[in-house]
């Protein structure tokens, strides 16, 4: 059989040797929790079979059974040969929702909370020669306390709340290393300077060890620095840097060595863009020139996957029919995503606005903010290098962080994780809460499903202005004691309708934002998408959806990847000029309510 999921799973960190555990592992639901008790980790078999990495929910799992288990244990088997002395040997896990306990023959490895990022274990003293056993026990409950995105707390998914992904959903591997090894690297790219700032993390014994990088472009050298020992660091001069962005992707090859006396004793390859984001006014910039955001919501799940897309190819196939219906970029959407869809949105020039999961709608809690500004932290360090990212956003319309509209305890911790996401992060702007409620953001970013260009044109100042609540909601643009300061405007979520001839599934409701005859369709698209782009003081949109999703059936392709309408003419009305680009520092601004 072959290995589902073969590619290599962490595209800006890559060793040559590496061993893909993804396969049929056995597998049992634990509904009484009983497990850990009887010794489930130890000893038994469990009756059926899974097929990693797709989630037990799924149609490719081999499992496809919907309904919520919270308790679930995986096991296999796998050969092996003990590490040589000098040598250590690392079992990574790309991610498993929400809570895991590993054991390899026996001993316990470690737990882990976080449904979206990686985590690994230094397996090197419970590895042997010969066969050995690894056992995963991963729990995933309603709790509305945990990042979990459109995944649905009640039994049954219903409306834009989505069928749920529990377990392992990405990659599982091993990666053998030398006794000192780079575990992490931070590239950071300053275009006006010509430079690559690289950090490495070591794990090991450093103080010896001098970090060296040579950047090539096309296969051939165009800079090499090498740190002073024990100071991985260092700064790569680029000759000419070309710039990275949707019209022309330049990526250059970076190869990393750490180096003792002797020569190297760690190698690993990856790669970067000479990229910049900065705020001018009204304007957001790429590389010192304004940008104009076309941008579509992609909330990433799959029809026979879940959260887990079936191939490689197929995480590519989503990125060239974006750019195809006119879009240069995404906003991914409540799901942190596989880094295989990042690497190709670095590769084919398409923008991210990266955005965490969030807790539970109507919801809040301190322990949901802890758990997700833990995750989040991980998160924003796991996508770093990668490019195409553009934005930041932590939350999205107060879900998890609800009374951020007129609570101080509220509004300070979202003020904390925004802050502390641009302490982590100063290269990139940060959205604190998408859509409306805003208390410290970088970017206004607005959602409306008005239904006409007109509604758009008359009550545009009033959003903006934050004098009225968002058209079809209870909320308003800016949360109390907060108000609109010159950011940047995007309008990030809009028209969301469904065209005829496309239902939802056999039992589930429609939900979608109207409902229009195919013509009507492309007319309704383009009213709306032109009157966003001939307001006054707007940089970008984002339209709902890529892709139908169960129930929500408003997206430009259907949930199996068919086009509803002609891409190049979606495209055409995608791509129109707005009315005055870049916007002046002094626009002249509307009244609410004058037309």
């Amino acid at each position: 059989m072959n290995v589902p999921r073969p590619e290599y799973p962490r595209p800006d960190l890559r060793r040559p040797e590496w061993r893909n555990l993804n396969g049929v592992w056995e597998f049992a639901f634990d509904d009484r929790d009983e497990g850990l008790s009887a010794g489930w980790h130890e000893r038994g078999s469990f009756a059926q079979r899974i097929l990693v990495p797709f989630p037990f929910e799924s149609a490719l799992s081999g499992i496809g059974d919907p309904a919520p288990h919270p308790t679930l244990w995986y096991r296999t088997a796998f050969q092996a040969e003990r590490p040589a002395a000098g040598r250590r040997m690392l079992l990574h896990f790309g991610a498993v929702d929400y809570e895991a306990t590993v054991w390899l023959n026996g001993h316990e490895l470690g737990r882990h909370r976080g449904g979206y990022v990686p985590f690994s274990f230094d397996i090197t003293g419970a590895i042997r020669s010969g066969e050995n056993s690894l056992v995963m026990r991963a729990v995933d409950t309603l709790s509305m306390d945990q990042p979990r995105g459109k995944q649905y707390w009640q039994e049954e998914p219903t409306g834009i709340w989505y069928s749920r992904t529990s377990g392992i959903w990405q990659t599982v591997w091993l990666e053998p290393v030398p006794a000192s090894f780079i575990r992490r690297v931070r590239l950071t790219p300053d275009l006006d300077t010509g430079e690559l700032h690289v950090e490495a993390e070591v794990d090991g014994d450093e103080g010896s060890l001098a970090l060296q990088a040579v950047a090539l472009d096309m296969g051939r050298e165009v800079a090499r620095a090498e740190s002073t020992p024990g100071r991985p660091a260092l700064v790569l001069r680029i000759p000419g840097a070309r710039p990275w962005s949707p019209e022309s992707p330049h990526l250059y090859d970076l190869r990393l060595s750490l180096l003792d006396e002797s020569g190297p004793v760690d190698r690993v390859e990856s790669y970067f863009g000479m990229r910049k984001v900065s705020i001018d006014g009204k304007n957001i910039l790429l590389n010192n020139r304004p940008l104009y955001q076309r941008l579509v919501l992609d909330q990433g799940y799959w029809p026979d996957g879940q959260y887990t897309a079936p191939s490689d190819e197929a995480l590519r196939a989503d990125i060239l029919w974006a750019r195809r219906f006119g879009y240069n970029g995404a906003r991914k959407h409540q799901k942190v995503e596989d880094p295989r869809w990042l690497y190709w949105c670095d590769r084919l020039g398409f923008l991210v606005w990266g955005e965490m999961a969030n807790c539970g709608l109507y919801h809040y809690s301190p322990e949901a903010v802890a758990n997700l500004s833990d995750e989040w932290r991980q998160a924003v360090a796991r996508d770093y290098n990668h490019p195409c990212i553009i934005t930041w956003v932590p939350f999205n319309e107060s879900w998890g962080i609800w009374g951020v509209r007129d609570r101080d305890d509220v509004q300070n911790a979202v003020i904390d994780i925004v802050r502390r996401t641009r302490r982590h992060d100063p290269t990139r702007p940060v959205i604190d809460n998408s859509g409306w409620e805003h208390v410290d953001t970088d970017i206004a970013d607005l959602h409306t499903y008005l239904r006409t260009g007109e509604q758009i044109h008359v009550w545009w100042p009033c959003y903006r202005s934050g004098q009225t609540y968002v058209y079809d909601s209870n909320h308003p643009f800016w949360a109390k004691g907060h108000r609109y300061e010159g950011q940047p405007v995007v309008v990030s979520e809009y028209g969301g309708m469904a065209m005829e001839g496309y239902p939802p599934p056999p039992g589930k409701p429609l939900q979608a934002c109207g409902i229009d005859a195919p013509p009507r369709y492309l007319e309704r698209y383009h009213d709306l998408t032109r009157a966003i782009l001939d307001l006054e003081d707007v940089c970008g949109f984002c339209f709902t959806q890529l892709t139908d999703v169960e129930g929500e059936v408003n997206g430009v392709l259907t949930y199996d990847r068919r086009p509803k309408v002609d891409p190049d003419l979606l495209a055409a009305y995608t791509r129109e000029q707005p009315a005055a680009y870049p916007i002046p520092r002094q626009a002249a601004v509307r009244q609410c309510g004058a037309a």
